[in-house]
């Protein structure tokens, strides 16, 4: 199936479907969430739009997190 950011699956305003134009673009890719974890730090890099990069860490040792169980 796929994660896509599109906006073909929304309804209408008028509370209407939208009939899907095309197939599905490689643009419109959404990618799964990083869930980083506390741990030595392991990055990888993401190949971009462009030939950009971006970087997705999976593990770091340091950070700013917050727990909702500890109620801040």
């Amino acid at each position: 199936m796929g994660i896509s950011r599109d906006h073909w699956h929304k309804r209408r305003a008028t509370g209407g479907k939208r009939t899907q134009p095309r197939k599905k673009r490689k643009f419109e890719l959404g990618r799964p969430a990083a869930n980083t974890k506390l741990g030595p730090q392991r990055i990888h890099t993401v190949r971009t739009r462009g030939g950009n990069k971006k970087y997705r860490a999976l593990r770091l040792d340091t950070g700013n997190f917050a727990w909702g169980s500890e109620g801040r």
